[in-house]
Formats: C-alpha cells, structure tokens, sequence
C-alpha cells in the first residue's frame, strides 16, 4: 500500500487517535495521507504547543503523536519532545523531509541546516529510534521498529519521510510478536529474597510511588502491595497522582524541603524501609538535595535494574519483582496515618474581602475539584504550590516536573482535553509561561474546549527572583482579561481577594466555555515550598544574600 496509509494505518492500530501538528511544504503530502486517515488532525498555532499538547495526550492514552514540517518545525518542536523523553512520555515525531532526488547533488535547499542529516542526529539525543524513510523496500519495517520502540520505551521516536516517497507503493510487514521480556529466575529470586527480608525487618515501611508506575500501566500491583501490607504510599512531584490521593494510605507528595506538609517529610525521612517503585532520582524529586534517604534503609525499583540497599539485581524485570512482592509471605504492618486527609475549609464571611495570596490560592482551587477535573500545572508555584492539593482520580496532576519547560500547561490542557472529554483542564500558569504559549487559547477556542485557565499573575518571572534577582525578569505586563476578545471565544475575569477567586471558580466550573481567571498576587509572595526550592537554589547557584 502507499507509504503514507501504512503509516498511519500502523500508528491508529497502535492506538494513536489524534495528531497534533503544523503543517509546512515538505510535510504536505504527508499532511494529506493524514488526513485521508482514522487518525484526527488537530492543527496548532506553534510547534511547541504542539509538542507539549502531545505530551499530555500521551500521558492519558498510552501514545502521542506530533506531525511537523522539515527543520523550521521539526526543530522548533525539539525542546517539548526532549521534556517528554526526560519525563519518559512516548510520544512519535513525524517530519516531513525533502525527497530522494532532492538531496542527490546536496543542494542548498531551504529549511536545510548543515546537512540533510542535522534534524535526524539531533533527535537521536532525545529519541529511543529514528530513521529516515529513504529506502521504499525497508520502510515498512522502520516505521514498526520506531513504533515499537515508542510503547516498548515510553519515550518519543523520530520518523522522518522524505515527500517524494510518502505517495510510494510499499511492500507491508505484519504487527510483528512482542516477545515478553523474561526476568532471570536466579537473580529475581534473589532480589526478592533481600526485599522480603528487610520489609520484615521493617517497623515503618514506606511506598513512595513513582511516575514510571503509571507509565508502564503496573500501579495496580503497588497499590495492592499496600494495602495487603497496609504499608503506606508517598508520591513524588512527578507522579502526583499516580495513586489516587483519597486514598486512606496515602500520605502525600514527598521532595525533601519541597514536601506537600512536614508530616510527609518527616514520615519518609524516620522509615526503615523506604521501596522507591518507578521512582526517577532527580534534583526536583530529591527537593534540590534536601531529601534525607539512607540508602541501606531504600529500595530502588524501576524498569531499568532493582537496587536493595547496596545490591544491584541486573535482568530483573520491574513488573515480575512488583508481583513477586505481593505474592511474598509477609505480615501487615501497623500503621498509624499522622496526618490523615481532611478537605479543604471553605472561605468564611470574614475573609471574602481578604487579599489573595499563594497558599490562599491554592486551598481555594482545591475546594473546587472533582473526579472530572484533570490539573494541568506549569512550573514555578503552579507546580510547587500545588503539591499539597489532592486530587481524586490517578493522573488528575500533569506538569513538566522534572523537566521543567515553561510554557507546557496551556497547550497540554488541550491535549488532556482531547484525549479523555470527561476530564475538565484546571490549568495553573504564571503570567511568564502564559506569555510564551497562553495563545494556544485560540487553538481551544476554535476546538470547542473548555479548560479553566489561572493566570498566577505576580508581574514577572517570580521564581527566578528569588533565586536570584535582576532586570532580566521583567517581563511586559498583560491584560489578560482582554485575551478571550482576542482569540474569539471564552470569558475571562480579574481575582483579587479570596472571594472573588471563589466566585470565579464556582461560576467557571457551571459553565460551558474556556474560562479565564487573572488572578493577582502580590509580587514577592510565593508557597512554602517554592520558597524552600528557591532559598536552596539561590544558594546553589551562587547568589548574593538580600
């Protein structure tokens, strides 16, 4: 069949539903098989948004894709798809290249950088495959491995498809047998073994809950290890609401200095036995080095090797050792919650007229969420602030929380919207990463969406002022309450005091159109925790104290 129906003929039975894309010349006729197919087309406004509208689509379905023109967008897109490499979200690139007969006599062609193989090798540092579809008899074939590579992996592919050959006939491969990856017996018995023993040995065990759990779809089995344990769950900032976070075990979101409450801090850091499941250790997870985890009292488990206090099990598989675990003769634990959950307390009379500020804000949102919102953070307190909100259904929290891209929340609300229309997008976003991307509102609008949108608006590029201060963090100063009349749809309001906040929410979640909320906060406040993170920071990076 031609090269392009192959293609998306593959991808929609791998279970791709949309793409989301700017078209250019050279991925024109690949645009065009696109859109004869079962796969959606959504177009963007800017490659970045729809890079980062992929990203969160793939983390709610299982798989993204993102369609690009040559170089111009292919690299434009580059620093979404590295967030979500970072992030392990497995996302398919697909770019439009110049053909076969273009590059015989290596002309200066336009879009073109060094050589016709620049955006491949550029790729290939934030990709697990890629290939270029230079070759009619072996295309097939690398569009399955790239493919593969991408759910086997979770983390984005590169297929680049010269337009001279999409239109091509081709010769097909069937969906190739996966083969289950087999864990070494010897050595998972072995890795069990040790485990078992020191969860035995352990008078405070703790989970702390990784994102990798979600990704590779095994969070079931670790809550089940919990609750047959009644050993309880922590999570870290970037698997918020991996586990459903009304869930009578879990304690909260742990990070060091940057921990949802103190008692989760203190909890995590005095257990004897902490099993890091899927857990990334990043600066960000880790609360910028201030997590307090002695390593002869913690379990490394990813997908990646099984480390038990200073023994480290190669070719054991992460979800063979999770069902080990739960299979295991173990006794529950006692467990005592030191800070069980209680929601939110609504605005008193007294306090309507109050001031906002950070912590207000975000006791505020949460007195508004339910199983049909999905919270959509970008960085700064957008993400800080928030840790200590709870959500009540997993992956009700996206954001870029280890890689930390502003500008992620406003695209990637479309993509959470897109792939599952039950959920409403709540989007928190500083007023600096809404100016780098906020415009997606158009793409919303003309979609019918109806995401609720949060400007934390404190007149700049609050975080880095508190690491470290300068005229490079102003930025120009926006109505924002003038942006729906720009993109053609929506209503937006100004939230000074709590109880215009309140109000504002309550009135967005009854309605049916985009909202957005610009909602001021005074310059230099910020949350605990960011404060924390920021205070740490500044000291890393050499600031001078104020």
């Amino acid at each position: 069949m031609p090269l392009g129906q192959f293609l998306f003929e593959y991808l929609h039975r791998r279970g791709v539903r949309h793409s989301f894309g700017v078209p250019g010349d050279f991925a024109l006729p690949t645009f065009a098989w696109l859109e004869k197919s079962k796969i959606r087309s959504i177009t963007m406004s800017h490659e970045p948004g729809a890079g980062f509208a992929a990203d969160a689509y793939s983390r709610l379905n299982g798989i993204g894709l993102v369609c690009v023109t040559y170089c111009v967008g292919g690299l434009n897109v580059l620093n979404a798809i590295a967030g979500a490499y970072a992030e392990k979200s497995p996302v398919v690139v697909i770019s439009g290249g110049p053909g076969v007969k273009d590059r015989e006599k290596d002309p200066l062609l336009h879009h073109k950088v060094k050589t016709f193989e620049t955006q491949r090798r550029v790729y290939d540092e934030v990709t697990v495959a890629s290939t270029i579809l230079l070759d009619e008899q072996t295309a097939a074939a690398e569009i399955v491995r790239c493919v593969e590579a991408c759910l086997k992996h979770k983390r984005p592919v590169y297929i680049e498809v010269p337009h001279d050959i999409v239109d091509r006939e081709i010769p097909t491969v069937r969906m190739p047998a996966t083969p289950k990856p087999q864990s070494d017996q010897g050595t998972l018995a072995a890795a069990l073994a040790e485990t078992a023993q020191m969860i035995r040995a352990a008078k405070k065990p703790v989970i702390l809950a990784g994102v990798e759990l979600h990704r590779f779809g095994v969070t079931d089995l670790a809550i089940k290890l919990a609750e047959k344990l009644n050993i309880p769950i922590a999570a870290d900032l970037l698997s918020k609401s991996a586990v459903r976070e009304n869930h009578p075990l879990y304690l909260g979101v742990y990070g060091g200095a940057m921990s949802s409450d103190p008692h989760v801090r203190a909890y995590v850091e005095s257990s004897d036995c902490v099993l890091m499941l899927g857990t990334f250790i990043t600066d960000m997870n880790m609360g910028i080095y201030t997590a307090k985890l002695d390593r002869k009292h913690t379990v490394l488990a990813t997908t990646e090797s099984i480390k038990v206090a200073f023994h480290h099990y190669d070719e054991v598989e992460f979800c063979d050792y999770l069902k080990g675990l739960v299979r295991a003769k173990l006794r529950p634990k006692k467990f005592r919650h030191p800070n069980p959950h209680s929601e939110p307390k609504p605005l008193k009379k007294t306090e309507l007229t109050d001031p906002l500020n950070m912590r207000e804000v975000m006791r505020i949102v949460g007195l508004h969420l339910d199983e049909k919102c999905c919270m959509v953070s970008d960085v700064g307190d957008a993400i800080f602030g928030a840790v200590g909100i709870r959500t009540a259904r997993r992956a009700e929290f996206i954001a870029p929380a280890y890689y930390l891209s502003m500008g992620f929340a406003v695209p990637a609300s479309i993509g959470v919207a897109i792939a599952n229309p039950s959920l409403r997008p709540i989007v928190l976003v500083g007023d600096g990463a809404f100016q780098m991307t906020g415009t997606e509102l158009s793409t919303a609008v003309r979609l019918g969406l109806k995401p609720i949108v949060l400007i934390l608006n404190n007149e700049g590029y609050g975080t880095m002022r508190k690491i470290r201060d300068g005229s490079f963090n102003v930025i120009s100063q926006w109505n924002y309450g003038k942006i729906c009349e720009l993109v053609g749809g929506g209503e937006a309001v100004v939230a000074s005091t709590k109880g215009e906040l309140d109000g504002a929410i309550r009135s967005a979640m009854g309605s049916n159109v985009l909202r957005v909320i610009d909602v001021r906060i005074p310059r230099d406040d910020m949350s605990p925790q960011l404060a924390n993170m920021s205070a740490e920071l500044s000291r890393l990076r050499g600031a001078k104290s104020r």
